[in-house]
């Protein structure tokens, strides 16, 4: 994981691990974020091991119903 000033760069390993601990926090199997975000359980489970390639609208279901935020920030190329 990376800090630049208060921001967090993580890679998918580190995005996975913090979705699984979060899930558990919340004492919800990876069957009960797939129903309640419509996403099947092997998405939950590929996303927590940092595998897969999940779009922003999936993560962002995900992370909703876990409380969490994601925040996207595009780097302007300079012209």
């Amino acid at each position: 994981m990376v800090k630049i000033g208060n921001i967090f760069l993580m890679g998918k390993v580190e995005i996975g691990n913090l979705v699984q601990k979060r899930r558990v926090l919340l004492e919800l199997k990876q069957e009960d974020v797939a129903e309640m975000t419509g996403i099947t359980p092997k998405t939950i489970y590929l996303l927590e091991q940092g595998k897969g390639n999940p779009s922003l609208d999936t993560m962002q279901k995900v992370l909703d119903v876990l409380g969490l935020e994601m925040i996207l920030q595009i780097k302007k190329l300079d012209e």
